[in-house]
């Protein structure tokens, strides 16, 4: 046994889950971690009521709903550390995780944990897709991790490729040719990500736009619509539309 999945398992020991058959289980969460949406929705079929059936779950809460939302934290800490593993930025995955379960802190029916944990274990596989199709190269890969550590910053392009130390022409032409973004494409798509997390937090707007460096509240209103087909107010209403089901 891996260290990886003793420490799942004893994680789920120690919050009294008795778990499905092992190799169901592992197979779930290998899936997530390979980026592989369509073998999740597969195993969805094949076990419609969940990997782990209801009848197997362990009693955490006399509370139905609260029961369901302490079984979504431990799968979402498993996912989190597999996905850590298998290359997922931890600001990310650790991004995500906290979006999910603030959203699931707030229902108010079992229907709508389950709802919100299988739209986690989509998304966290959504992630991991596009991680594996990134074969990027070193110069790439810096780019990237400048860009994560200076999301909160008016960073540009050229600023990204002074801090890597290649010209901006060349990054630029790799970036592209290795995600299909450009770099600032890039960096957008990654300040709206963390925008989505900030927004279910509850963080106001106008402290995302300023705490994610753009100009203005409007201006990150229009780059976040030009991103998701939303504006923000339309996507923090459309999680308290998730929550109210």
């Amino acid at each position: 046994m891996s260290g990886e999945t003793e420490m799942q398992l004893n994680l789920m020991k120690e919050l009294g889950v008795p778990h499905p058959p092992h190799g169901e289980e592992q197979e779930f969460y290998q899936l997530v971690a390979d980026g592989d949406v369509q073998g999740i929705l597969g195993l969805r079929e094949k076990y419609p009521g969940g990997v782990s059936q209801e009848t197997e779950k362990g009693r955490l809460s006399d509370d139905p709903v609260r029961n369901e939302i302490y079984h979504l934290v431990a799968n979402c800490t498993i996912i989190t550390r597999r996905c850590i593993a298998a290359g997922m930025p931890q600001e990310d995955a650790y991004s995500l995780s906290d979006m999910f379960i603030r959203r699931a802190d707030k229902c108010r029916s079992c229907e709508e944990v389950r709802r919100i944990n299988d739209e986690m274990s989509l998304e966290f596989a959504g992630r991991m897709k596009r991680v594996h199709s990134r074969n990027v190269s070193p110069a790439v890969r810096q780019a990237m991790s400048v860009i994560s550590d200076k999301l909160h910053t008016r960073l540009t392009a050229a600023q990204v490729a002074e801090s890597v130390g290649y010209d901006r022409t060349y990054l630029a032409a790799l970036f592209r040719r290795e995600t299909g973004l450009s770099v600032t494409q890039y960096i957008l798509e990654q300040r709206v990500n963390a925008a989505k997390s900030l927004i279910a937090g509850g963080i106001s707007l106008s402290e995302i736009s300023g705490l994610l460096g753009f100009s203005s509240q409007s201006h990150f209103c229009s780059r976040f619509r030009s991103v998701t087909g939303m504006t923000p107010g339309e996507f923090r209403r459309s999680l308290i539309g998730t929550i109210s089901g």
